[in-house]
């Protein structure tokens, strides 16, 4: 079995503090909060404190907060919701295949990326116009200029399923969407933040006035809930241990680094091992002890080429990515360093 503290791969068991959580809710927490019943009550009311929790924790009021059940759903509704007749939509070249699919099916416009990863804007912006937009790249940890961005556009759509609770919303957003994994929650839980709900609009077909469809389970909000408040650390040890790792990747004569020279989310360092395919190096350095994610972040599965990589110029080929977390350790570090000397 590969020890815990050797997962650098982006996906990581539940913590014991949260599994405990998610299994005292299921006891509790099974009622529909919108009935009437003391049970319903009992559900309403941890309903109502884990979206405070929640709510704290992404710096946002809980009445600016939809909890959905498929976090999937999101790019569409949040990038829909705020895009009206007479629009121009636009949508960055590196964004997950989720959002491109829905900014594609609304005819929007790509912006290139620099070679640093960051949005590559050449003349005017119409007056009214959407910004589909990640806050940091899950793939190169490259985070976007969002209150420069935003003073361009007049409505912004930001996809922070992957820098969650690190994402600093700029004075002007209009929707932010965001997935319970970002800080150890639970699959299956998703929030919809909308900044001005008066400028939302629910682009499903509807009866009721709602803003999403409503389904969610209450245990695994619950257990999100804990999982945020757990997730208030501090990043310095990660900062760290990303700089140990650097050094010494740098010092390697066939790795490339992929990083922006601007700031980027500590969490992830992305690189090439040059002459080597990915799917074969994250084989061996499984054997060795080590899991690490290869290809496209778009999900888990994907091992095709990263289109992220491509669109910033780089060669695909040998693309590994390092998911960093407190741990971690040093030793950890020099042993996967070591690993991929060999």
């Amino acid at each position: 079995m590969v020890p815990v503290t050797r997962n650098f791969a982006s996906e990581a068991p539940l913590s014991p503090a949260v599994s405990r959580a998610l299994g005292a809710a299921f006891d509790q927490g099974w009622a529909d909060p919108k009935k009437i019943s003391q049970s319903a009550t009992s559900a309403q009311r941890l309903r109502n404190e884990a979206l405070e929790a929640i709510s704290q924790g992404l710096h946002l009021r809980p009445d600016q907060l939809e909890i959905s059940g498929e976090p999937d759903l999101l790019p569409y509704l949040a990038i829909a919701g705020i895009e009206v007749d007479g629009k121009s939509l636009f949508v960055g070249a590196t964004e997950r295949g989720k959002v491109r699919a829905v900014a594609r099916a609304l005819d929007a416009t790509t912006i290139p990326v620099s070679r640093n990863g960051l949005l590559h804007i050449e003349g005017s912006i119409p007056a009214e116009s959407t910004l589909a937009i990640q806050a940091t790249n899950p793939e190169t940890g490259v985070r976007q200029n969002l209150e420069v961005l935003s003073a361009r556009f007049s409505a912004l759509a930001i996809d922070a399923t992957f820098s969650g609770i690190n994402t600093e919303l700029p004075a002007r957003w209009s929707t932010a969407f965001f997935d319970s994994r970002s800080w150890g929650g639970p699959a299956g839980i998703g929030i919809l933040a909308i900044h001005r709900p008066g400028l939302y609009r629910y682009p499903l077909p509807h009866i009721a006035p709602i803003r999403v469809p409503g389904s969610y389970s209450l245990p695994l909000l619950i257990a999100a809930a804990v999982a945020i408040e757990e997730s208030k650390k501090d990043l310095s040890r990660i900062v760290e241990l990303r700089d140990h790792l650097l050094s010494h990747l740098v010092s390697l004569e066939n790795i490339q680094v992929i990083h922006s020279e601007f700031e980027s989310d500590p969490r992830i360092l992305s690189f090439r091992v040059i002459d080597e395919i990915s799917e074969e190096l994250v084989r061996r350095l499984e054997k060795s002890g080590f899991i690490l994610d290869a290809g496209s972040a778009c999900s888990a599965q994907d091992l095709q080429p990263s289109h992220v990589l491509a669109e910033m110029g780089y060669e695909t080929s040998g693309h590994l990515r390092v998911t960093l977390r407190e741990e971690h350790t040093s030793a950890d570090i020099d042993a996967l360093v070591a690993a991929l000397r060999r």
